[in-house]
């Protein structure tokens, strides 16, 4: 049931928080990810800081599905591995026209793939109540 409703969210909301380790403090962006089952996926340009901070500390943490129209949306958080994938083949690359603004196409060769292998997965009903975790 909880795999379920974790995959809901994920299928509805693409929108997300993306946060790396930077200079030892978190660092927060909004993201597109894709999803291949539960493993998520963000295309970013090579030079961008968000890639020097994966190899220098590979662990992220993800929040997907809390919008802001309505204070007791359920949502996703993720805690994560992340890998640079520089040379993904076409059938793993992922395109948006929002990519646009800092990619001029899925060949642009400063494309990058984020791969993220999670390792722990929390489900949140609705804000105010502890989440529910799998590990994988």
């Amino acid at each position: 049931m909880i795999q379920q409703n974790i995959m809901k969210v994920l299928k509805a909301k693409q929108l997300g928080l993306f946060t790396t380790i930077r200079e030892d403090f978190p660092h927060s962006c909004y993201m597109v990810f894709f999803f291949k089952g539960l493993t998520p996926y963000i295309a970013t340009n090579k030079n961008s800081q968000k890639v020097e901070d994966i190899k220098k500390n590979p662990n992220v943490h993800i929040l997907l599905g809390h919008d802001g129209d309505r204070l007791d949306d359920n949502f996703v958080e993720m805690f994560a591995r992340a890998e640079v994938i520089e040379n993904a083949g076409p059938e793993e690359k992922v395109w948006t026209e929002e990519l646009s603004r800092w990619l001029e196409g899925p060949e642009d060769p400063n494309y990058v793939l984020i791969q993220m292998t999670p390792v722990k997965i929390g489900y949140v009903e609705k804000a105010g109540t502890e989440p529910t975790f799998i590990k994988l």
